[in-house]
């Protein structure tokens, strides 16, 4: 359970100290969440309390950027859009500069090309990803990043804890729109993002089956118990066992609707 402590945006949680902070009403249309929270990778109330500080400085720096674009400024609809853009969408249909096109409005492109009639899953996995190397190297142009931030990239994946099929998935994700929006756009470029190595398999643990003595223990409990619901599950189990799926076959016999186990004296063949 989270223990909350005095270092301002902080809580505790599992002896691990995390940061914390509700985003603004008037903000929320630039998150997909409501709240910003993360790992602060430290066990000490001193070095937590000054990241913390730390990074809420920054997002009060950044905020009120954001705001400042949400002002009613002169010349404000000459100004280029990108995600990050005051209640813009991708679906807004906005055209971008293709000579100095920034990533964020790559991402505007593919999902305003790519992202109709997908769901919200699909804007949310192209706006995180390349959200992580905004994050990382800032909102260049697509010409301006280099291989050099690609492997530096990979490498605060890898200190984020992520798994290397999650690197994977981030890394398709930011090199599919990169080159989505190059070819779009036409910008001729090599995307640095490509042929970054890691180790895929690295934090990824095999699935292995359930063992055949706990499914008969599970449905010798099942037959003990002796009800509708747990002969559902001794069917389920037994269907799993003998790999022909999830979904058992109805026995009726006894009572109209009573389910029976394979193994039960009065089950249908």
């Amino acid at each position: 359970m989270s223990e909350y402590i005095s270092a301002p945006h902080c809580f505790l949680k599992d002896g691990i100290f995390y940061f914390q902070r509700r985003v603004p009403t008037e903000l929320r249309c630039h998150y997909t969440s409501s709240k910003i929270s993360y790992s602060l990778r430290t066990r000490s109330a001193r070095v937590a309390a000054a990241r913390a500080i730390r990074a809420a400085s920054q997002l009060d720096e950044y905020w009120y950027h954001l705001r400042s674009q949400d002002a009613d400024l002169p010349g404000k609809h000459m100004l280029r859009p990108g995600v990050t853009g005051p209640g813009r969408r991708a679906s807004d249909g906005v055209g971008v500069n293709a000579d100095c096109m920034s990533l964020s409005e790559a991402v505007v492109t593919y999902l305003r090309l790519k992202g109709d009639g997908k769901g919200i899953t699909f804007h949310r996995a192209a706006e995180r990803a390349c959200g992580y190397v905004i994050d990382t190297y800032g909102d260049k142009s697509l010409i301006s990043y280099t291989k050099a931030d690609a492997n530096a990239f990979r490498d605060a994946l890898i200190a984020r804890g992520m798994a290397g099929s999650s690197i994977t998935r981030v890394f398709g994700t930011v090199r599919s729109i990169i080159n989505f929006a190059a070819n779009e756009e036409g910008i001729e470029l090599t995307n640095p993002f490509g042929k970054v190595y890691y180790d895929r398999s690295a934090g990824v643990s095999d699935r292995l089956p359930i063992p055949l003595e706990a499914i008969r223990a599970v449905q010798a409990e099942c037959y003990r118990l002796d009800d509708e619901m747990r002969w559902l599950v001794a069917l389920v189990a037994d269907a799993a066992s003998r790999g022909g799926g999830t979904t058992p076959r109805r026995h009726r016999a006894g009572r109209r609707g009573q389910l029976h186990g394979p193994d039960h004296p009065t089950s249908v063949a």
